[in-house]
């Protein structure tokens, strides 16, 4: 299969990939101009651009561009080995274009429990570039969280850093305790987001929205966090609770009120029907 093929492939399954061309090399090297590599979300590669700590950092470079959507051009070199504190080897000199193909906007998970393995495949299926992210060993929800572009175990939901927030994202707090939502709340509120949401009843929010008060943060700011999450839909169940946070976050993205697309048309389906 050729690495078009595998592009093609990559596609149709909605996963994300960046695409490394060499453009340009300096000297005898392991490869020549027009190279192709194809970098995925886990690390794993298709094609080559001549191995060793060149490729490395290549791979490195792509899951960045992957994350913030930028592409990038950049001369790898013995000299871009040092900086990067790698001890040099044979590595020639390329210069090596890469095209991120993310899914979409940027999903953090912040939990990785029953309802955030329920919104996961259809966050996917809408195109969301899902990183989850808990405190907790999540080796046994492997099965569950395979869809996952990225899982990420952080020390602590106070401090998001070792997730590399984008500017823009989306994040829905689903920990295992009410004082570890809190926590990861109040840093979600630190970053740039497009989209808060929190799960959970009144009585949960309070104490928290009242720490975050003392913290600083104004009611007018708390009031654009989506807590209780998901649209009101009437159902309980994890799927359709699900269903009802994708459909706010889409409504979200697309700047709609997310209510019924019949009632926004029914003046001009039945012109004659008046005010009801």
């Amino acid at each position: 299969m050729s690495i078009y093929e595998k592009i093609v492939k990559a596609e149709k399954e909605g996963r994300s990939y960046a695409l490394a061309t060499i453009v340009n090399t300096v000297g005898c090297t392991p490869r020549s101009a027009g190279t192709k590599m194809l970098v995925f979300t886990d690390g794993s590669t298709e094609g080559t651009v001549g191995g060793g700590l060149a490729e490395q950092l290549v791979i490195k470079d792509a899951l960045s561009c992957m994350r913030s959507g930028r592409p990038l051009l950049k001369r790898y070199s013995p000299k871009t080995i040092k900086e990067a504190d790698m001890e040099p080897d044979c590595v020639k000199t390329m210069d090596i274009f890469i095209e991120p193909h993310a899914s979409g906007a940027v999903l953090y998970l912040l939990g990785s429990g029953h309802v955030a393995q329920a919104v996961l495949p259809l966050a996917v299926k809408t195109g969301f570039y899902t990183i989850v992210a808990d405190t907790r060993d999540m080796s046994d929800y492997r099965e569950e969280l395979a869809g996952a572009d990225e899982i990420i175990q952080i020390d602590s939901f106070d401090d998001l850093s070792m997730l590399e927030p984008t500017a823009g994202a989306y994040y829905i707090v689903c920990t295992s305790s009410h004082a570890t939502d809190g926590q990861a709340l109040g840093a979600a509120m630190g970053q740039d987001a497009a989209y808060i949401g929190m799960l959970g009843a009144k009585h949960k929010f309070l104490p928290i929205f009242n720490d975050l008060r003392k913290a600083g943060y104004t009611d007018e700011e708390l009031m654009q966090i989506y807590a209780p999450i998901g649209l009101d839909i009437g159902g309980e169940g994890l799927d359709e609770i699900a269903v009802g946070v994708i459909a706010e976050m889409m409504a979200v993205k697309y700047g709609r009120s997310g209510g019924f697309s019949r009632d926004k048309k029914r003046a001009e389906l039945f012109p004659d029907a008046g005010e009801k």
